[in-house]
């Protein structure tokens, strides 16, 4: 089970995850389950949709329990929080897009994965970098294959149905990361750069231009002095209408908050509880019973070794006797107390012990002469009184350096044959040094071998508001929602009261919070089932603040809104308007003007030299990024004239070149062939599952439901 444990703190298999660790919960199944998928036959109740079938809510829901519970047995949490259910969730709808779009794709693509190349991957050539983590010796930062090998032989042929379970998961997300990496690789072998886009690259970075400019910029004309009539703008909206479609649905909000946290008369009576409980569960004769009611965590059974437990009680724990109460300790937000409600003896010894390794620098007897003095020194020198940490941290070569040489609780067999026996025949404060394979090692051993396991019966209480500290900010909360009966009353309210109006400018359908405040699914759910101009009633953020929101504004996928791209549309014209005033005032001052000088002495503008302006840099000196600019400079073959004047992205502009500076004359294009189906490749990895996902028009429709 600790290989499990490691694989699964190791190995990515996170919720939610999209590129390569698609499908990590419950592969198996979705491996052999495309029929299944689709057809609730009513609308209303679809979760989503792919190529216009339907994924109905209660096959997502089928699915969505078993991944919550597979969750809950991995990472051994009873109760999730709203964050984690989110995750779990996003995870559950993209092993949806997994089933229907890319296994559709590896299946016609002949994309698959062998027996063979999964072995070879576990205990073959080429072993995953997770198996290598999960099964190195910590203390010689060194892998053995053969001890893969061992593990799968022993969980073969024992009884464990859970571990065999785990592992075939891992074996499952092993298949499908493959699967990905091949279809990933296969798109990126289609990519391709020609000469043609290689040689426009090299100009781009390597033909410069010499010159200099006059700049007016848009900055200098007020946003006040150009009027914007309601009509002006909508018909500059329509003739630019494709500028303004929107990305994604997304929603605007403004919302007031209730913060309802802890206050110290709460914290000071779960203080209370929590010492008030040691007697009772100290005389309480049914530990399972007694957790389950008067704690906030079921009661666990399993034995468990020192290691598992919290390092402030381990002594108490594993020496005290069975009824045995220590607590209360106060711990990561919650009081807890344990009590000792068994003790079982395991079949294999935990030790515990830390180590300075030394290793042999070359091959021949002299190099291990020199090592094993040095080793020698350091036990003197511990012996002599010496802090074993700070030596540790001074000369060991291994990741234990940073930890005092500290190995942690280690299960008999996990180290290598000479040191775990060493260990074993050993007892507390025994220090010696050690010969192994990977070189000489200082050892101390800092706890007695055990086969002890502990059950602890641990009663535990989270501090939280009180119903009186919650209820007040709900009343206050209600009353502004009764009171507040469109967007007018909201705003109205917001002033009387002295509210802090908060605002979530682009809130999208899968999100869980709001700019500032996470845990906020109830919000977002509420945002995208509600008009303009709707106030929600009284909703929870996390655990402790209360909402009430108003919608603003609705954008929709692919269209363009007026109302949504107001500010944007009001900026665009009044930026045109200035370029339109600039490029006038700047066209008089050129008319018989000789050069640049003039037109900066008319203007009063300084004018600005550039010694290598290229297309690909399009950084203006003084004026900032302006790359349309730059693509009339690039384009610009006269040299000495008075151009312009030319609208820029920042400013208008008049302008001189002095000298071109062309790009070297190469033959070979390779270099620049390559960098730019590198720079596509990595784009293409890291994109395609949603180019996939236009092309399939998906539709997520989960907002409805959660």
């Amino acid at each position: 089970m600790a290989i499990l444990t490691k694989i699964r703190n190791r190995s990515g298999l996170a919720i939610g995850a999209v590129g390569l660790a698609l499908g990590l919960f419950v592969v198996s199944d979705a491996l052999n389950s495309n029929s299944a998928l689709f057809g609730s036959g009513n609308r209303s109740n679809d979760v989503g949709e792919i190529d216009g079938e339907s994924i109905g809510i209660k096959q997502f829901e089928e699915k969505l329990e078993i991944n919550t519970a597979n969750f809950k047995k991995r990472t051994q949490q009873e109760n999730l929080d709203e964050a984690t259910r989110g995750q779990v969730r996003e995870t559950t709808w993209n092993q949806f897009l997994n089933d229907y779009m890319l296994l559709k794709e590896y299946k016609d693509l002949g994309i698959e994965m062998s027996e063979e190349e999964l072995a070879d991957i576990i205990y073959g050539s080429n072993i995953h970098p997770q198996i290598k983590q999960s099964f190195t010796d910590p203390a010689t930062n060194t892998f053995d294959v053969n001890n893969v090998k061992r593990y799968l032989k022993q969980m073969s042929e024992g009884t464990d149905e859970t571990t065999k379970a785990q592992w075939k998961e891992f074996e499952d997300y092993l298949v499908t990361e493959t699967l990905q990496k091949k279809y990933s690789t296969l798109l990126k072998k289609g990519v391709y750069a020609t000469t043609f886009e290689a040689k426009s690259a090299h100009h781009a970075r390597e033909k410069s231009a010499e010159l200099n400019f006059v700049a007016l910029a848009y900055t200098t004309i007020a946003d006040s002095t150009i009027a914007a009539d309601e009509g002006e703008l909508k018909s500059y909206f329509k003739k630019n209408m494709d500028r303004y479609k929107e990305r994604e649905n997304s929603r605007k909000l403004e919302f007031v908050v209730w913060d309802f946290a802890p206050t110290s008369e709460d914290s000071a009576a779960i203080q209370k509880w929590a010492y008030d409980q040691v007697e009772q569960f100290r005389a309480s004769d049914n530990d399972t019973a007694y957790v389950d009611l008067n704690g906030d965590s079921k009661f666990d059974p399993t034995p468990k070794p020192r290691s598992l437990y919290p390092p402030e009680i381990q002594d108490r724990l594993f020496n005290d006797s069975v009824g045995s109460v220590i607590g209360p300790i106060f711990k990561d937000g919650k009081y807890q107390i344990y009590k000792v409600s068994g003790i079982k003896m395991d079949t294999a010894y935990s030790m515990r012990a830390s180590h300075i390794l030394i290793k042999v620098e070359g091959p021949t007897m002299a190099d291990t002469l020199i090592a094993k003095k040095k080793a020698n020194d350091i036990l003197n020198r511990v012996k002599g009184g010496e802090s074993f940490e700070v030596l540790a941290s001074q000369f060991g070569t291994d990741g234990t350096k940073d930890k005092g040489g500290d190995l942690g609780w280690f299960p008999e067999g996990q180290m290598v044959k000479e040191f775990n026996d060493a260990v074993k025949r050993g007892k507390k404060g025994d220090q010696f040094v050690l010969k192994t394979q990977f070189g000489f090692h200082v050892i101390k051993i800092t706890e007695d071998k055990t086969k002890k396991q502990v059950c602890a019966g641990v009663l535990e209480r989270v501090i939280e508001p009180s119903e009186k500290t919650s209820s007040i900010a709900y009343n206050e909360a209600s009353q502004f929602a009764a009171t507040s009966q469109n967007a007018e009353d909201f705003n109205k309210n917001c002033d009387e009261k002295k509210m802090t109006k908060r605002i979530a400018e682009f809130v999208r359908e899968t999100d869980n919070f709001l700019p500032g405040y996470s845990e906020a699914r109830e919000a977002v759910k509420w945002a995208f089932n509600a008009k303009v101009g709707d106030v929600s009633e009284v909703m929870t953020i996390g655990n402790d603040k209360y909402v009430i929101a108003t919608l603003t504004l609705i954008r929709e996928k692919g269209k363009a809104n007026f109302e949504s791209s107001k500010e944007r549309v009001t900026n665009d014209y009044r930026k045109d308007k200035k370029a339109e005033q600039l490029q006038e005032k700047l066209k008089v001052a050129m008319e018989g003007a000789p050069n640049l000088d003039a037109v900066s002495r008319k203007m009063n503008q300084s004018v600005t030299p550039v010694a290598s302006q290229t297309f690909e840099n399009a950084s203006v000196p003084y004026v900032g990024y302006d790359v349309s600019f730059a693509g009339i400079v690039a384009g610009t073959s006269s040299l000495n004239k008075l151009i312009g004047p030319v609208k820029g992205d920042a400013a208008v502009y008049a302008f001189q070149i002095s000298k071109i500076t062309p790009p070297a004359e190469i033959k070979d294009f390779s270099a620049q062939k390559n960098e730019l189906m590198n720079a596509l490749q990595q784009k293409l990895e890291y994109g395609y599952f949603e180019v996939v996902k236009e092309l399939r028009n998906v539709k997520d429709k989960r907002y409805m439901f959660y």
